[in-house]
């Protein structure tokens, strides 16, 4: 297993964050990464993730499933690509209460016989899109303020 990592303090209760960070059906409307998400954070259920595309447009689009639904603290959710066998991909949040208001750690687990062979550029690419949305969800948690 490989990970990407990233994390980012946010001036805002944990609560506030984990009820933004979970309202997919508004995810289009404030993180740069996504044009549409649909779903909900229960156990076992799957969202419809629609990613955007550098023209902005709708690109790569894939259905991972919750794993782990723990509010306010944690989300995790994984996705394959053929099998887990080849490529799997999990994306968790952590959120935890630090100086009057939330760390949200922002990472992905990667594992497969296929990671090895694009390693490389997901390093380059993962890295800034998971800052990106960090980012967004800080400046929408702090405009809130």
């Amino acid at each position: 297993m490989r990970e990407l990592r990233t994390a980012i303090q946010i001036s805002a209760p944990i609560d506030q964050v984990w009820q933004v960070l979970t309202d997919f059906d508004h995810w289009g409307d404030w993180n740069p990464m996504v044009n549409h998400v649909s779903g909900n954070a229960a156990v076992n259920s799957k969202l419809d993730i629609t990613m955007r595309g550098a023209d902005s447009k709708d690109a790569m689009k894939y259905q991972p499933t919750i794993l782990e639904s723990n509010p306010p603290k944690s989300l995790r959710w994984r996705a394959t690509m053929i099998s887990g066998f080849f490529f799997t991909n999990d994306r968790i949040f952590e959120l935890r209460e630090k100086d009057g208001g939330t760390e949200l750690v922002n990472r992905e687990e990667f594992s497969g016989l296929m990671v090895p062979l694009f390693w490389g550029k997901m390093n380059q690419f993962v890295v800034p899109m998971l800052e990106k949305m960090n980012k967004a969800l800080k400046d929408k948690m702090e405009a809130k303020s």
